[in-house]
């Protein structure tokens, strides 16, 4: 239930107050030095507790809590523990860039981390810039945040959002795929990842059949698959949000449309998806990721190993790449506070800021760069990769998610769907070989068995295959506080 705005403001004003205070209760007026500070570290931002995007939204939270929680266990930030300040924007760009306006204004807060999406990201960034407050933007994907804007104050983790479909397209250009069928959401992602197609479609020589925008949570996705089947696209693709890729994957199946190959931007790459839409849908469907449970990433408070094993004790689930990237911010705050503390003995805005865009590192997510300070582009991520991954038989009736692009990183061939007049009983393989050791395969897949891999990406580790047989559900239920 979203809360009235005016309500949002005074728990806002009411939390700064206290902390306020608790920050100068130390404070000596009578010469004497007042002992080590040991007043809480705040990070604040909004997620989307209600709205278009509380799905997503939700699973940022939890790995921005479970850094948190895993930072405090270890003392903190030289011994200060962390407090979490999170509101609810509703999915509203606007009503987000009111409350970080707040935000930014107390000296209590230390730093700001960023909401989800593009869309909401876009208007909480020129907050963060005009009143000189970092903040790291966990999952905000579209180039034109920071492209030729000189942003001095807030950061990149997700990589350009043009890149997220185009392995996509060059995966189904090399088996087959002639004509494509692009759908997607009318906002600030979907409108990126959607020049991305196209860019990638104009490369590979395939010509656009349909290519269509449809309104914030207005698609008829039903009408709109059964354009692209009736268009006889060999790839439908597109999508915005989590929804969207669920609905449409049940509608490709609901209207016996077999396209050779389909891909949504957010969504199939989350473990639950074939939970959400049933293992026959899911087969055979692309999403794409900076970070999935396979790779061997580490951070300064958890390898992935760890990271995943203490989110599925707290959630009952497997993490996907929203979660990670929730986590990594904090990492990165964290590391930058820490930095500040050691270089000034203070928590200094110009010294958190440096480190951010000055210090290239890994996270859980993965490793993570910006352009420098000084450029067009400043601020925004150039180290990242973007993954394509795909749901695949696992020989025991299930699913399991393998990566099968760029090259340098794959584990497995591409499968694709049957016609539709043989339904799903035989998807089917495009490589019988094994690309990293030559041997055949009789699946033409291969299993996530733990390999470096070359060129590239020399030094990212698979651990293992993500089944979707294997996986239990969420049990209870989650709700966000106004203050945490």
């Amino acid at each position: 239930m979203s809360r009235d705005p005016m309500s949002h403001r005074r728990a806002i004003i009411q939390f700064l107050i206290a902390a306020l205070a608790a920050a100068t209760a130390s404070c000596r007026g009578d010469g004497v030095v007042a002992p080590p500070d040991t007043s809480p570290v705040v990070i604040a931002g909004t997620v989307p507790e209600t709205g278009s995007w509380q799905a997503d939204g939700l699973n940022m939270a939890r790995g921005f809590r479970l850094a948190v929680e895993m930072l405090n266990e270890s003392g903190g930030i030289d011994g200060r523990q962390v407090r979490l300040a999170l509101y609810d924007d509703g999915s509203d760009p606007g009503r987000a860039a009111r409350i970080y306006r707040d935000l930014a204004a107390a000296d209590s807060v230390d730093a700001l981390i960023g909401p989800f999406s593009s869309a909401v990201t876009e208007a909480v960034v020129p907050v963060a810039e005009q009143a000189g407050m970092p903040l790291v933007a966990p999952l905000a994907a579209s180039p034109e945040i920071w492209a030729g804007k000189s942003r001095q104050w807030s950061v990149q983790m997700m990589n350009n959002a043009r890149d997220h479909l185009a392995g996509a397209v060059e995966v189904a250009a090399r088996h087959g795929v002639e004509t494509v069928a692009l759908v997607y959401e009318n906002s600030r992602f979907p409108i990126s990842a959607a020049d991305g197609v196209r860019d990638a479609a104009a490369r590979e020589g395939l010509t656009l059949v349909m290519d269509e925008a449809y309104p914030v949570e207005g698609a008829d996705h039903s009408a709109l698959t059964a354009r692209a089947r009736d268009l006889r696209a060999d790839l439908f693709l597109g999508g915005g949000y989590t929804p969207d890729a669920v609905a449409f994957a049940k509608a490709v199946a609901g209207a016996r449309y077999s396209p050779l190959l389909t891909s949504w931007t957010v969504g199939p790459s989350e473990p639950d998806f074939p939970d959400r839409v049933g293992v026959g849908a899911a087969r055979c469907v692309i999403g794409n990721a900076p970070w999935v449970g396979t790779l061997d990433t580490s951070g300064p408070l958890a390898n992935s190993a760890t990271f995943q094993r203490r989110y599925h004790e707290a959630h009952g689930i497997a993490p996907g790449y929203t979660a990670a990237a929730g986590f990594g911010s904090v990492e990165l705050l964290s590391e930058a506070i820490r930095a500040s503390l050691a270089a000034t003995g203070a928590i200094d805005n110009v010294a958190v800021r440096d480190h951010l865009f000055n210090t290239p590192t890994e996270t859980v997510l993965g490793p993570f760069g910006v352009v420098p300070l000084g450029q067009a582009d400043a601020g925004s991520q150039r180290l990242l990769v973007r993954l394509q991954l795909q749901w695949q038989d696992d020989g025991k009736g299930g699913l399991v998610q393998r990566v099968i692009y760029p090259d340098g990183a794959a584990e497995a061939a591409p499968c694709v769907n049957p016609p539709a007049d043989i339904g799903h009983a035989a998807p089917s393989s495009l490589f019988r070989q094994d690309r990293h050791t030559g041997e055949a395969n009789d699946e033409g897949q291969h299993s996530a068995a733990r390999r470096v891999v070359p060129g590239p990406f020399r030094g990212v580790r698979h651990l293992r295959g993500r089944s979707a047989t294997r996986r239990p559900k969420a049990t209870g239920s989650w709700r966000l506080g106004a203050v945490s």
